[in-house]
């Protein structure tokens, strides 16, 4: 069993300052392994013996023999013949669209291999058994994100409620928050003042966090009940939101499937009201003329002396 393996084992007991160590290791693997004591400690915001004691409880006797587990799985690595493929060069004649769509496909790789099962199933429970509301926020981009994960969760249960709107609107909203809450919060580099200060004002209020973010970590990291980690480079100026999105479609997808019953009776009773009034056109069918903008025009197409 490989360390990434030990790491993302579900029956590994962890504690809450031990699942910030595994996020820190799994966000740049193996890398985050290889450094001193204190460095791997400062970066998960716990303490040099916590290191040392959960490199014991990996089965290690000393955080030297860990690292040296680690870089045995380099070198091994290195000589696979796997990994000259993994690393070979576009070929120059690529077409932007296929290049890009295979660095998005390595991203999403990773992040399936970095991602801790415990935390993914955490973030799940959470948010199935919220008892009050599910609150969303995200940035100036990854309120999309926000919106999308509102609008999915929205058919699957009421009392979900998207976040958006000014400053002085948004802060107003702490005013209505509970302990039974919980929010969901996205936040990836670089972290808006905004939504860091209100998440922070939430958990001051007794609420549940979950966060979306990237490898990096958002500051809301310390307040969170549950981190989930996307990467976001690309080979672009901007940022990609495609593993995050992932992320998102899969919690949604678990989600329906663990609630079962409940969730599609809802879902279903969504579909019977909007075919009602015809909110969404089947295939084939031919979209209807628009009502005329000017009363006059209507008022004269039903004037029977006009006819």
């Amino acid at each position: 069993m490989t360390i990434r393996e030990r790491l993302i084992d579900p029956s590994l007991a962890l504690t809450p300052s031990e699942r910030k160590l595994v996020r820190v290791i799994l966000a740049n693997y193996p890398v985050a392994g290889l450094g001193t004591v204190a460095t791997l400690a400062e970066r998960a915001d716990v303490s040099d013996p916590t290191v040392v004691r959960f490199s014991t409880k990996l089965g290690y006797a000393s955080f030297t023999a860990f690292q040296e587990a680690l870089l045995g799985e380099v070198e091994q690595r290195l000589r696979s013949p796997l990994m000259m493929m993994e690393v070979r060069q576009s070929r120059d004649d690529d077409h932007p669209m296929r290049s890009y769509a295979e660095a998005m496909a390595s991203s999403l790789a990773a992040d399936g291999e970095g991602l801790s099962p415990a935390e993914f199933d955490r973030a799940i429970d959470l948010l199935i058994q919220a008892k009050g509301r599910i609150l969303l926020l995200g940035g100036r981009f990854s309120g999309y994100l926000a919106g999308i994960m509102e609008a999915h969760l929205r058919q699957m249960r009421p009392g979900t409620l998207l976040l958006s709107g000014p400053g002085a609107d948004l802060i107003d909203r702490l005013a209505d928050v509970t302990a039974r809450d919980v929010l969901v919060v996205f936040d990836y580099r670089r972290y808006q003042s905004d939504v860091v200060s209100f998440a922070r004002q939430a958990r001051q209020r007794g609420l549940k966090i979950v966060l979306f973010t990237d490898r990096w970590g958002s500051p809301i990291a310390d307040e969170a009940d549950v981190v989930l980690a996307a990467e976001v480079e690309a080979p672009s100026l901007f940022d990609t939101m495609v593993p995050a999105l992932a992320q998102v479609e899969a919690v949604v997808t678990t989600m329906v499937e663990r609630i079962g019953k409940p969730a599609l009776q809802r879902i279903e009773a969504l579909e019977q009201v909007r075919a009602l009034h015809q909110v969404t056109m089947e295939p084939g069918e031919a979209p209807k003329a628009p009502p005329s903008a000017d009363p006059k025009t209507r008022r004269a197409s039903h004037d029977p002396d006009k006819a």
